[in-house]
């Protein structure tokens, strides 16, 4: 008796892929002073930057993702983006700076 081995052969992504998937999945909220990018593929849903957000600027919605509730009291402390493990949150603009 002949045993045959079958194999599945699993297309790799090209990186044009990952990163259309990756845009895909981005929500960017823009103010004057601030841009929050959220990626919702990549996110978890752990709660530790709604944790850490010294001004409440996001909340977890009814799917166990984060999403800015309140960009404008952002203060661009960049918490949310150091502590994600898994590097779903970018914050865009100046540290420190205020608006204008």
């Amino acid at each position: 008796m002949i045993l045959m081995a079958t194999t599945t052969v699993t297309k790799l992504r090209t990186r044009e892929e990952v990163i259309e998937k990756a845009r895909a999945a981005t929500k960017s909220y823009v103010s004057a002073a601030v841009t929050i990018q959220i990626n919702d593929a990549w996110c978890k849903g752990c709660t530790i930057c709604v944790a850490f957000c010294p001004k409440d600027v996001l909340v977890m919605n009814r799917l166990d993702k984060v999403e800015v509730k309140a960009l404008e009291a952002c203060t661009k402390c960049m918490r949310c983006e150091q502590l994600c493990p898994d590097f779903a949150i970018v914050v865009f603009g100046e540290p420190g700076k205020s608006k204008g």
